[in-house]
């Protein structure tokens, strides 16, 4: 989790820093595309009204990007959990069209004078995006946006991958044996090519840039081995989605960098012209990933320096792990099934039905509880199971009245054990063996929402240890609900001295 926060915290400080380059360019330069509007013709006052209107409309098309960036992480979890990747490029398709013509509409408005450019100096010939449509550019940065999307979403998913495992599983040893030796093949690399053995500022600043190339390639080779590799071990099924997942992924960290540079210079259409053609620049990168994902599987398969072990030491510790929280519940299960059988050897239907009930309340609690959303049907069965044990402890004693009138049949989907603990509050502080008492339970639904309303008795208990921990309870689950269902829930308390009533609504859609 605390790794999550870093990855998250490093992805909004650049996406910030990026807008702060992009306004300090934009200041410095406004002169420049003042003086290009006046030279095709515009008066001094037309041409200030263009700057200002083309900070306008860029700042929206960052709004609109940055949503665009959250909306793609949030797709892509979903698909990154259900293993289905593959189909992600194609949607991501038309939502970048979306957003292009959203931008294009935009400057239509405000900025019809896209072509303005931040940088000053001619255009070589070669260079063929200098008039680019505001559609077409901003379709490249959306599309690059929900790629990154789903590498941001690979670093930050919480919950187990179908595919593959989470790169930060493989440890820091690995990550610093990969990092070195891809900066050792890149430098070999450049200097072979390019030759270069003076030392000086422009060398200081060309190893600074090769020391952010063997990151990027370190990325892209831990996404490519984490795709085929499950609990320490080679795995290839699913090849189609494992492939579809590489690439996505490797694409993404290259997408993020131009999307940063895209605010960083004013989403300045000329930028693409210092982008290679789209064959060339798919073949580099095609050739980048296979030098850093060789690289990783290389360092993975003759396990140097002990990382492929770490990784499976601490696979089998997670798993040891799960094995052990697991053997208390089934323990208990096996248990309660035993006194089941016992109970109905001995002809004694009431203890076996309570038993039963105690064994479906267990297994919702080890298996719902940890849902994000269940049906709400098996909310509503927990509660009820939960009010015919309380029915058996309490149902000898005639001062206490019991009213329950909980509906049938419903619909939708609720996060598990937020209704419980209303009840539970009402049997824990309304029942007295002494004094009269009574507990009225209400629950009625449709298909937006439910209703649950819970009405008790009160009674003063001089040395109750519990004293006071039901206002503690309440206020956990008032949190609770404010984070669940912010602007969906109604919550009210009504309380006096001898009786206490919980209402309590949830919009399900």
């Amino acid at each position: 989790m605390r790794n999550t926060h870093i990855i998250e915290s490093i992805v909004i400080g650049l996406f910030l820093f990026a807008v702060m380059v992009g306004v300090v360019i934009f200041i410095n330069q406004g002169d420049y595309i003042i003086d290009q509007a006046i030279q095709v013709g515009k008066s001094s006052e037309e041409a200030k009204s263009i700057l200002t209107n083309s900070i306008f409309a860029k700042g929206i098309s960052v709004v609109l990007l940055v949503a665009l960036f959250y909306f793609g992480s949030t797709i892509s979890k979903k698909s990154i959990e259900k293993a289905r990747v593959r189909f992600l490029p194609f949607l991501f398709v038309l939502y970048a069209i979306v957003y292009g013509g959203l931008c294009a509409l935009v400057h239509e408005f405000l900025n019809p004078f896209f072509e303005f450019s931040l940088l000053k100096g001619p255009l070589n010939d070669s260079q063929t995006f200098e008039a680019i449509p505001p559609f077409f550019y901003y379709s490249i940065i959306g599309l690059g946006a929900l790629f990154s999307s789903i590498t941001f979403s690979l670093l930050t998913i919480k919950n187990a991958k179908p595919i593959g495992v989470s790169i930060q599983s493989f440890g820091l040893r690995f990550w610093t044996v990969n990092y070195f030796l891809n900066f050792l093949i890149i430098l070999i690399i450049y200097f072979v090519v390019i030759q270069i053995h003076v030392f000086s500022l422009a060398f200081i600043f060309l190893v600074i840039n090769l020391l952010i190339a063997a990151l990027v390639s370190t990325f892209i080779g831990s996404l490519i081995l984490s795709t085929i590799v499950e609990r320490g071990k080679w795995v290839f099924n699913n090849l189609s989605e494992r492939v579809s997942l590489g690439f996505v992924s490797i694409f993404g960290v290259v997408s993020f960098v131009m999307v940063l540079g895209g605010i960083a210079f004013g989403f300045d259409s000329s930028l693409l012209t210092s982008f290679d053609p789209v064959p060339a620049g798919f073949l580099r990168l095609l050739f980048f990933a296979i030098i850093s994902g060789t690289v990783a599987i290389l360092v993975w398969k003759f396990n140097v320096a002990g990382v492929r072990t770490q990784l499976q030491i601490a696979s089998s510790e997670s798993e040891l792990s799960l094995l052990k929280s697991q053997i208390n519940p089934h323990f208990l299960f096996n248990s309660l099934n035993t006194v089941y059988g016992l109970a109905l050897n001995e002809e004694s239907p009431k203890t076996a039905h309570a038993v039963q009930q105690l064994s479906e309340m267990m297994r919702f609690m080890l298996h719902e509880n940890h849902a994000e959303k269940i049906p709400l049907q098996k909310e509503i069965d927990y509660l009820r199971n939960y009010i015919e044990l309380q029915t058996l402890r309490i149902s000898q004693k005639d001062h206490f009245q019991l009213e329950v009138d909980v509906a049938e049949g419903c619909q939708g989907e609720i996060t598990p054990m937020v209704l419980i603990p209303f009840v539970e509050n009402a049997f824990k502080h309304g029942v007295s063996f002494q004094k009269p008492s009574w507990v009225k339970i209400k629950l009625t639904c449709n298909a937006e929402e439910v209703h649950l309303n819970v009405q008790n008795s009160v009674h003063k208990h001089g040395g109750d240890p519990e004293k006071g921990k039901s206002g503690i309870g309440l206020e956990n689950v008032r949190k609770r609900l404010g984070i669940l269902y912010p602007e969906k829930h109604l919550f009210q308390i009504y309380e006096t001295e001898d009786s206490f009533e919980a209402n309590i609504k949830i919009t399900l859609i």
